[in-house]
């Protein structure tokens, strides 16, 4: 009898959490899981905007150190400053560096997917 109740009451319980997390609910007919899995993706995308923006700093401090003078890489960085040679994005990649002029360069990230050249890729020019 005793163990009848406890399936009976885990039963609920997943029937329960199924619909908190997988029904469809609110104004954009997401689900639970749903919103908060677009939740941490947006944050993702944040954290690389930041993670661009400090980047874009250590390179422009390099300039400034280097009379103006932009790096031809990265890893040109490496002994001044070693932070900006290994920047990565939210999601543990390599945040890509291109320079465009003597004064300007695009820093890109491979976004959610991870590959470089597709509509999701996060593009900065400074």
């Amino acid at each position: 009898m005793k163990t009848r109740g406890l399936i009976l009451g885990l039963l609920l319980a997943v029937v329960a959490v199924y619909f908190i997390f997988f029904s469809r609910t609110g104004r954009d007919g997401k689900g639970g899981l749903e919103t908060m899995v677009d939740s941490y993706l947006e944050s993702r995308i944040e954290l690389t905007k930041v993670n661009l923006e400090t980047l874009a700093r250590e390179i422009q401090s390099y300039a400034a150190e280097a009379e103006g003078v932009l790096p031809e890489t990265l890893n040109a960085m490496r002994r001044l400053h070693p932070a900006a040679a290994a920047a990565a994005d939210a999601w543990g990649r390599r945040i890509r560096y291109e320079r465009l002029s003597d004064s300007g360069f695009r820093l890109r990230s491979a976004g959610p997917d991870g590959a470089f050249g597709t509509g999701d890729d996060l593009v900065r020019d400074f």
